[in-house]
């Protein structure tokens, strides 16, 4: 049995769709965690091995999503995942999407590090090495992502407090839930027409249930760029590139 690429199919429910009845952002962030965790338990490097056993999970760090079409409601689609090589301290993992017919949706790579829970430091990455599958005969997605780099000054535009139906069971918001936010930014007319074609995300810091986190955002040459804050720490830096569905 070949661990190194997962391929699952999954159907585009109600609760994945937006107003348009689209495959939302934060929903296509929901999948890529669903089976690259269920990757990892494949490999023997899940939930119970790491968090159960020797106290450290994964955190993703970085994310670099670029979608051509968005699936509708009921459209069946097919996900692949596999991991890259390994840095020093990153993981890499490559997803793409499908539609029924093979043609590709989108594209998205994304780095993960191991994290102590108790030590709240990072942990190399040959801690795991051994059982960290990766063929490099599967190519890559996308580069790996790099650091987004905000044009100064930024412009406040609202506060966020962290609900409890945006938390994981660690109590700090959900990795997807920060596309809902980021969308949010922007008004009613963008969100009706236009999608976006490309979303970087760097998680910088954990927000908690019950903190309020600043947002701002900056329009530059075509692209939005959004970071929220907490005091003078940064929890994320985002960017994203919005096309007119009649493109």
């Amino acid at each position: 049995m070949d661990i190194t690429k997962l391929e699952q199919n999954y159907t585009i429910r109600a609760y994945d769709v937006d107003t348009k009845g689209k495959w939302r952002p934060s929903a296509i962030l929901s999948r890529m965690q669903e089976i690259a965790e269920d990757h990892a338990i494949l490999a023997h490097c899940g939930r119970k091995e790491l968090v159960e056993e020797r106290g450290i999970a994964w955190m993703l760090t970085r994310l670099h999503l670029e979608m051509k079409r968005y699936p509708d409601l009921m459209d069946e689609i097919r996900v692949v995942t596999w991991p890259g090589k390994p840095t020093r301290l990153f993981f890499v993992r490559h997803t793409m999407f499908f539609d029924a017919q093979g043609n590709e949706l989108g594209r998205a790579t994304s780095l993960w590090v191991l994290f102590d829970i108790k030590g709240r430091f990072l942990c190399r990455t040959g801690d795991i090495a051994e059982n960290y599958p990766y063929d490099l005969s599967h190519g890559t997605a996308l580069p790996d992502p790099g650091k987004i780099r905000l044009p100064d000054p930024m412009e406040y535009k609202t506060s966020r407090t962290v609900a409890y139906s945006e938390v994981d069971m660690n109590r700090h918001l959900n990795n997807a839930k920060y596309a809902d936010w980021v969308c949010e930014l922007f008004d009613s007319e963008t969100l009706k027409k236009d999608s976006i074609r490309d979303f970087r995300i760097n998680f910088i810091a954990e927000a908690y249930m019950g903190q309020t986190v600043d947002l701002y955002r900056r329009d530059i040459d075509g692209i939005s760029y959004i970071c929220g804050k907490t005091g003078d720490k940064t929890v994320f830096d985002a960017s994203v590139i919005w096309e007119s569905e009649a493109n």
